[in-house]
């Protein structure tokens, strides 16, 4: 008998979750949501266990016992010390307010407070000793510039007055005459009767003419000298390349024929001019020069040539040097008169390199263009030679004539007075106050500003070195003006920058003093 049974499939359709594949295999194994199927309906689940309930987490650790045992013997009332081992007693109870006084936290506290205290102390005096010794250090450094300053400066007048060169330096020497002038004659008066004080007198007034004698010889050297730098000085003046700003500001610099021609004219020059050649030189470059004018048949080339001709035949027969100065002089005269007109002169052969447009090769000083007429001495000059100041309200004379007119009533060393005006406007420059009225002040105006108006002496301390003394701002909130200054020291003069309020710190008077000294300035000065 054959009995048939039939297999229901009741699986239920999974959903695919994913999974991985074995490389090697190619097994796939997939994701699977549970092992059973959906649960019935119907069905209570109070009393079903969970899989949480029913799974077991299971972790591997490994221990080690936290001490060794100290012996091995198998018997409980038998023990073998270790070397590791301590032994404790026990002491007698202490209460709290006893174990504080004897650990004592409250004293070791006031201990390391007082000493970090005194560390801190004296890390905070090593810092100010350090500080004090670098200020020192800085302040013995600025007092020794200064000495240098005012030695340097001492001996720079020494130099001064022993070769003079500007105008300045004469106005030194003639203040320097008048200063022992009016000496010797207070100490006359107080010293001699009335007869021995006339030949005194008679002594002081030859002596003081014999050094304005020297004063004078010594002007008259510089005088020539400076005509004959005058003279040659369009000569250098087209010697020089011809420069400007190319490409990216680059200065560019040209020579041109005519450079090259005056710069060869300018080394004959000073051939002509060298004291210390040899006979054989001096030969030679008279020889090269009057070959150079063969082919001129002008005034100044027959003169230069006939003076050429004179010292050649002198120095032929032996002429020593300091015979032939006026002869040489002669010759450079008119050498440079040659070479002013050599460029435009029509006396040159046709056949040589001539040039069509003769002003091209014209050597001659720049025309100036701005120029003024001096009613003293009847000339147009340029603007440079006219000087304004505060005293004026309008140009007439020039600086010479204006110097000139004050020597004839005295002789004012304007040396001090320039020295504040430059510590002045280097002081503005430094402020970047360009717009400040210190860069028109002139020499004469800070003379009369000083001696007029400050009456020559510090406003507080009464000090009259004029070296020392420097005219800054009153208010330094407002730029540089005659009302808007003080003469003081350069101690004072730093301190007064630093001033907020002048009340605390000026007296009264002072403060009306100064106010009146600003009104005497702004009324001459405007």
């Amino acid at each position: 008998m054959v009995r048939i049974t039939e297999i229901e499939d009741r699986k239920i359709a999974k959903p695919y979750l994913g999974g991985w594949q074995h490389k090697l295999t190619g097994t796939q194994y997939l994701n699977a949501a549970s092992q059973t199927g959906p649960p019935p309906k119907n069905v209570s689940w109070h009393d079903c266990c969970s899989i949480g309930v029913q799974s077991v987490d299971m972790k591997d650790e490994s221990t080690q016992s936290p001490y060794d045992r100290a012996t091995q013997m198998w018997r409980r009332d038998y023990h073998v010390s270790s070397t590791k081992d301590k032994y404790m007693t026990p002491k007698l109870y202490e209460i709290h307010d006893e174990v504080e006084w004897r650990l004592d936290f409250d004293g070791n506290a006031k201990i390391i407070q007082r000493n970090y205290r005194v560390y801190r102390l004296l890390k905070y005096v090593k810092k100010c000793a350090r500080k004090y010794r670098d200020v020192m250090k800085e302040c013995r450094k600025y007092q020794e510039e200064r000495i240098m300053m005012y030695r340097k400066r001492h001996e720079e007048e020494l130099l001064r007055k022993m070769n003079p060169k500007t105008r300045a330096d004469f106005d030194m020497l003639y203040e320097l005459i008048e200063r022992w002038r009016s000496d010797r004659m207070s100490e006359i008066k107080e010293r001699y009767f009335h007869a021995t004080q006339r030949a005194e007198n008679c002594f002081v007034l030859t002596k003081t003419v014999e050094m304005f004698n020297v004063i004078d010889k010594m002007k008259q050297s510089i005088r020539e000298r400076y005509r004959a730098k005058r003279r040659v000085k369009f000569l250098k003046l087209n010697a020089k390349p011809i420069q400007w700003h190319g490409y990216k500001a680059k200065l560019v610099e040209m020579d041109t024929l005519k450079t090259q021609k005056a710069r060869e004219l300018l080394s004959i020059y000073n051939s002509l001019s060298k004291d210390n050649m040899s006979v054989e030189d001096r030969m030679e470059v008279l020889i090269m020069l009057k070959k150079s004018l063969e082919y001129h048949t002008c005034i100044y080339a027959f003169n230069l040539t006939y003076l050429l001709d004179q010292e050649m035949l002198l120095l032929s027969r032996g002429m020593k040097n300091l015979s032939l100065d006026c002869l040489r002089k002669r010759i450079l005269c008119d050498y440079l008169k040659f070479v002013a007109t050599a460029g435009t002169c029509a006396c040159t052969n046709v056949d040589r390199d001539f040039v069509s447009d003769p002003a091209c090769e014209e050597l001659r000083e720049p025309v100036e263009i701005r120029t003024m007429f001096c009613r003293s001495c009847r000339r147009v000059l340029p603007y440079y030679r006219f000087s304004p100041h505060g005293g004026l309200k309008k140009l007439t004379s020039c600086t010479s004539c204006v110097s000139l007119c004050e020597r004839s009533y005295s002789h004012v060393n304007y040396d001090p007075y320039i020295f504040i005006l430059n510590c002045l406007r280097a002081e503005e420059k430094r402020r970047e106050c360009f717009s400040s009225l210190a860069f028109v002040m002139q020499p004469r105006d800070m003379y009369h500003l000083v001696n007029k108006i400050w009456h020559g002496h510090s406003a507080i301390s009464k000090k009259n070195d004029l070296h020392a003394l420097r005219l800054i701002r009153y208010n330094q909130h407002y730029e540089w003006t005659p009302w808007n200054c003080i003469l003081l020291t350069e101690d004072e003069a730093e301190i007064h920058c630093y001033i907020e309020d002048f009340t605390t710190v000026y007296s009264k008077v002072l403060l009306h003093q100064i106010l009146l000294k600003h009104l005497t300035a702004k009324n001459y000065f405007k």
